[in-house]
Order: structure tokens, then sequence, then C-alpha cells
């Protein structure tokens, strides 16, 4: 029986030790058809701060704290971020609704558009955990945009915990970083 659990916990042991820690600037574009070599004007923005922008079918964005005002089609609308309980990737019943509320709103942009969505999540877990989790988020809320009839080309972001926006040390707090924002370009 000891010789059974020895070789267990070194098996599981090895299999920890070599398993490969990812990259800290976990990323995946999802172009849905976007020319890879086309520069894309996302990259110019502040990932911290949208301020205003001008870009044909929006050309207002004003960054508040539950998500940014877009002008779409002539009108001002609210583009809500998307928030997440403690270590989860999934969907609330709540998340849901502002998703397909999200994704009404975004549905009269084209293709032209790009939306980055940004993963975001607490300071809780390691540097690369952190980064996969909000991947994971933002992918979550990509699907979801595309189920609901978005056609716009969505690039997936994930930054981890490395844009909060806030650090106090309180469960409040926490759970404002556990979020994924959208940002519009053309």
């Amino acid at each position: 029986m000891m010789n059974k659990i020895s070789i267990f916990s070194f098996l599981v042991a090895a299999a920890l030790l070599t398993t490969g820690c990812s990259e800290k600037n976990v990323g995946m574009d999802v172009n849905n058809g976007m020319d890879k070599n086309s520069e894309n004007a996302l990259d110019s923005l502040p990932d911290t701060q949208v301020n205003t922008m001008q870009a044909g079918d929006f050309d207002f964005a004003e960054k508040v704290d539950n998500g940014a005002y877009y002008v779409i089609g002539g009108e001002k609308v609210l583009v809500e971020n998307v928030y997440f309980a403690f270590d989860k990737y999934d969907l609330s019943s709540d998340m849901k609704d502002v998703v397909s509320n999200n994704a009404t709103k975004l549905s009269a942009l084209t293709s032209e558009t790009t939306i980055k969505v940004s993963g975001n999540t607490d300071e809780w877990g390691t540097d690369e955990y952190n980064y996969a989790l909000g991947l994971k988020r933002a992918k979550t809320v990509k699907d979801a945009l595309v189920n609901n009839g978005v056609s716009a080309n969505i690039s997936l972001v994930s930054l981890g915990e490395s844009n909060p926006t806030c650090s106090e040390k309180t469960q409040d707090c926490w759970q404002k970083n556990r979020r994924v924002e959208h940002t519009l370009a053309k």
C-alpha cells in the first residue's frame, strides 16, 4: 500500500514539475476574416481609458464606472461591462442579460468595426492563472455576442490583474476588477 502512495505522489510531483507556465501576455485575436497583416486601430488606444474617439458610425466614447458610452447609428448608448464571480468565467443570469443587451446595441456595427473584448481579474492567483482566466472570460463574452447576432470583428485580450479599476483590499473592489470591457474601433 505504501509503495502505491509513493508512486502516486511521485507521478503527481513529476506532472506538476513538467507542466510549463504560459506567457504573461496571453491573448487571442479572433478577426472573423480580417486581414491579419492590416494594422489594427485598437493597438493605438490606451487600455486603461478611452476619452474621445472619432470613427465612422460611432464617434464618441466616454468611459464610466460600469462601461463606456458610444454613439452607434446616431444614438448614444451605454455598452456595459460584464462582471464575473470569483474564479469563474461563466455568465450569471444577470450578466447574460447584460451581454444580450450589449449585443442588441452592437449588432448594428458592421464587419469593418472591431470590438476589443478585454478580460480582467482581481489580484488573487498567479499572473499566469489570471491571464488565462481573463482570456476565458473574454472568450465567454465574445461567444455570447456572436450568438446574439453581432457580426463585427471581435478581438480578445486578457489583461489579467494588470488593469484594476480600484486597488482597495475589499470584496467590493475585487468584484469590480473581475470584468470584461468593450472598446470599439474601425
